[in-house]
């Protein structure tokens, strides 16, 4: 969650637009695959395997289906992130205008851009009939940026700049897949060919309430005077968003499968910010 953005030159928005296709076409094809192999019977829910053997483990007589399962996973997303501009406009010119050599600070939508942004999170979920999986998720993130240099300026003394900024989101919420062909089939498969085979789509939507806050400092002097100027700007807030999602559920073991969708998240309030794309990679393990 990561509330400021500024203006995109032309490789920002291309190289940005290039990662999120790269992340809808892996999602894209896993459900491609997965329709394209949809079962003739139909399939039960996630058991445990009794014995290796090569396809999908049927349970035996007796054998209760595993429905809970633990969630492990990370998000990549893009949001707007429209006031950013703010730095651009009250950081980064005036200090082009002292020291032409001056370098724009680095901010998290750069990291963005270079695909470093992952918050995590963990939650559990339960398989409700073949067709439905209802899940509690929860997550922290935090992280700094922070960009110091020294450059000749206008007035012949060293310019020395120090911009920081330090963001933290703390969510939770709910969530619910619907599998128009049912539940994965969990079982001993021979190799990704199979797990491929196996794999089945979902649509999906999540509501998340999310505590999001930054704390932005910056420092301006001229060397060897010190700090001349230093200003501080922080904010916080708790928002509800919705994220509806396409994605796909591939076995890996008896007990586990990884899971991966592309949506978009939808906000009712600071939508300039926080709306955009989303991707996410998730590991399911189930236990009972």
């Amino acid at each position: 969650m990561h509330l400021v953005k500024g203006l995109c030159a032309s490789g920002y928005t291309r190289s940005r637009t290039e990662l999120c296709r790269l992340l809808g076409i892996v999602a894209g094809g896993l459900c491609a695959v997965s329709c394209s192999t949809i079962p003739e019977v139909r399939a039960p829910l996630p058991v445990e395997a009794q014995a290796p053997v090569s396809g999908p483990v049927e349970s035996e007589a007796g054998a209760a289906p595993l429905r809970w399962h633990f969630l492990a996973a990370t998000v990549n997303t893009y949001p707007k992130l429209e006031s950013e501009q703010l730095v651009d406009r009250f950081f980064n010119r005036p200090m082009h205008l002292l020291a032409p050599g001056f370098d724009d600070v680095r901010t998290f939508s750069d990291v963005s851009d270079d695909g470093l942004m992952w918050p995590p999170h963990i939650g559990v979920g339960r398989v409700l009939g073949d067709r439905w999986v209802v899940f509690f998720e929860a997550g922290y993130s935090a992280g700094k940026v922070r960009t110091k240099a020294t450059n000749p300026s206008l007035l012949l003394l060293p310019l020395h700049t120090d911009f920081e900024i330090q963001r933290e989101a703390l969510y939770a919420g709910v969530g619910v897949d619907y599998y128009p062909w049912r539940t994965v089939t969990l079982g001993e498969y021979a190799g990704l060919k199979e797990r491929l085979r196996a794999a089945r789509p979902f649509l999906g939507s999540r509501l998340t309430w999310t505590r999001a806050g930054y704390d932005a400092k910056a420092k301006v002097g001229f060397e060897p005077f010190g700090t001349l100027v230093q200003v501080q700007l922080a904010d916080e807030w708790l928002i509800p968003s919705v994220n509806l999602c396409i994605g796909a559920d591939m076995p890996l073991t008896p007990k586990s499968l990884v899971s991966v969708n592309a949506g978009y998240n939808f906000f009712k309030e600071r939508r300039y910010d926080f709306e955009g794309p989303a991707s996410t990679l998730a590991w399911k393990y189930f236990f009972r």
